[in-house]
C-alpha cells in the first residue's frame, strides 16, 4: 500500500500576507514622494488618486496612510480624509533645534564608547558618502542615494551610544528633518560645501574630540535650518520642496 501523501495543488497566496506586502510598498512609495515633494505639502490624498498613481488597492493605501499619519508626514482631517503635512519655518526651526540636541548628545555618548569596529564602520560609511558627494555636485543629482548614504554615516557615528531612548528620539528627528534637508540642499549647493562639513565631523570623531564633534554637528544642522527658513521666507507656499531636489 502506497503510504505517500497525495499530491496537493499549490496553496494560493494568503490575502493577509499580500495586503501587508502591498501596504509596505504603498508606505515606502508615498513616503518617498512626500519627502521629495512629488506629493507637495497640503495636498489632499484622495484614495482614487493614490490608486491611479501607485496601482495599489484601497485597503493597503489606507493602512499606509495611517502609518504615515503616525509619523506626522500626513494629517488626518476627520471625515475628510488625509492631506500631506505642511512645511513651515516654525517647524523647520523646532525640528532642527531638537535634532541638534539629540544628535550632539548621542555623539557625546558614542564617541568615547566606540571600539575598533565602530571606527571601521564610521570610516567605511564616510568614504561611500564622500565618493557620491565628490562625483555628483555633493549628491544633489542623486538625492535619494545621497540621503541613504548620509543616513548610514550619521547612524554609524552614534552607533556606540548606549541609550536606547536617546537613539529613538534622535532617529525620529532625523527622519522628520529629511524633507527640510532636501529643500536646504537644493538651495545651498553652490554656496555650502557639505563634503567639508562631513570631513570635519569624521576627523573630530576619530580624534575622540567630543566637544569639537558636538560643535561641528550643531553648526552643520544650524546651516540647514537657516537655509530652509530663508527659502520658506522667499516662498511661503513652498509647495514643492524637492521640485528642485533635497542637507544634512
Amino acid at each position: 500500500m502506497d503510504k505517500r501523501s497525495p499530491v496537493r495543488p499549490d496553496s494560493p497566496a494568503r490575502p493577509d500576507i499580500e495586503d501587508k506586502t502591498q501596504a509596505e510598498r504603498a508606505y515606502r512609495l508615498m513616503r518617498e514622494d512626500i519627502v521629495t515633494g512629488a506629493l507637495p505639502p497640503d495636498l489632499k490624498l484622495k484614495i482614487e488618486m493614490l490608486r491611479d498613481r501607485y496601482q495599489i488597492g484601497a485597503g493597503p493605501l489606507r493602512e499606509a496612510l495611517a502609518r504615515l499619519s503616525g509619523e506626522y508626514l500626513v494629517q488626518m482631517q476627520g471625515q475628510r480624509g488625509f492631506v500631506v503635512a505642511p512645511m513651515s519655518a516654525t517647524d523647520a526651526r523646532e525640528i532642527g533645534h531638537l535634532r541638534k540636541i539629540f544628535e550632539a548628545d548621542a555623539l557625546a555618548q558614542s564617541i568615547p564608547a566606540g571600539d575598533v569596529a565602530w571606527e571601521e564602520r564610521v570610516i567605511t560609511t564616510y568614504h561611500r558618502l564622500e565618493r557620491l558627494e565628490l562625483a555628483d555636485r555633493q549628491g544633489v543629482e542623486q538625492m535619494s542615494e545621497w540621503e541613504r548614504l548620509n543616513h548610514d554615516f550619521h547612524e554609524a557615528l552614534v552607533s556606540a551610544c548606549a541609550s536606547t531612548w536617546l537613539l529613538r528620539m534622535r532617529a525620529m528627528m532625523f527622519r522628520h528633518h529629511e524633507r527640510y534637508r532636501r529643500l536646504s540642499r537644493a538651495k545651498t549647493v553652490m554656496t555650502r560645501d557639505i563634503h567639508l562639513e562631513h570631513r570635519a565631523l569624521l576627523d573630530a570623531a576619530l580624534d575622540r574630540n567630543v566637544d569639537r564633534a558636538a560643535e561641528v554637528i550643531r553648526r552643520h544642522i544650524e546651516h540647514t535650518t537657516g537655509a530652509v527658513v530663508a527659502a520658506l521666507a522667499r516662498d511661503p507656499a513652498v509647495d514643492a520642496p524637492a521640485r528642485a531636489t533635497g542637507t544634512d
